[in-house]
């Protein structure tokens, strides 16, 4: 199951937040670190870089996966241009043999339309192209066996075209599952920061205004700005 954020503003601002957050505590470290655990502040630092570099690293994937879609695009094309021109092929070679022609070179098959309904035709044409019997004929009306050899192509680029943006995919699954695991912890460890703060300098001391600004104490986390729709009123009794 994906790992969602427990919280419900952007990642930019968990960071931002987090950088102040953090130098107030490394700061005033010996006031503060007494009442957390051993390393605590050092290692939400490294929660922080590991946060900022999956942001990073999630915004490549997504641009890997873009350019895949792109190069898909291209090879669809192309590999429907082939199949087309064999289709094309068989008609003149084969004329009048409709059973042979819709079975082995799919004439008048066109859909589904998905991906591997497009491949598993492909195939069964470009398998269709390279019997012996089949392409000598072929040759006669202009198929070689080297357009064979093309359409082999075509599928096999394709498939693995779709292979590799299948496991970009993953990939990017299990990145943002990982980015979110550390984004929700550093978030409960900066609220953990922030109690520890709210402790040491309680707002009914007035000189302790500028230190409680510094640990983001009534600023982070942000309210929340979703509008409320007030209940509509019962009506007036006649």
């Amino acid at each position: 199951m994906s790992v969602n954020l427990t919280f419900k503003f952007p990642l930019s601002l968990l960071t931002q937040e987090s950088d102040y957050i953090l130098d107030a505590a490394e700061a005033h470290a010996a006031a503060v670190n007494p009442r957390l655990p051993a390393n605590f502040v050092a290692n939400q630092r490294t929660l922080l870089t590991t946060v900022r570099s999956a942001a990073s690293t999630q915004k490549t994937k997504t641009a890997t996966i873009g350019g895949l879609t792109i190069s898909q695009d291209q090879a669809i094309t192309a590999l429907n241009d082939l199949v087309s021109r064999a289709k094309d092929s068989a008609k003149r070679a084969f004329k009048g043999q409709d059973v042979k022609l819709r079975n082995d070179f799919q004439v008048g098959i066109n859909s589904p339309g998905d991906l591997a309904s497009v491949l598993h035709r492909a195939r069964i044409v470009r398998d269709a192209s390279a019997n012996v019997e089949n392409a000598s004929l072929l040759a006669t009306k202009g198929w070689l066996a080297t357009d064979t050899t093309a359409l082999t192509n075509a599928v096999d680029g394709l498939d693995t075209t779709d292979d590799t943006q299948e496991t970009a995919k993953a990939d990017k699954t299990g990145s943002t599952d990982s980015r979110n695991t550390a984004a929700n912890n550093l978030y409960e460890g900066l609220l953990t920061v922030q109690n520890a703060a709210n402790i040491q300098w309680p707002d009914r001391d007035t000189a302790n205004s500028v230190v409680r600004a510094e640990f983001r104490l009534g600023l982070f986390p942000p309210r929340s700005t979703k509008k409320v729709t007030p209940p509509t009123p019962a009506p007036t009794p006649a």
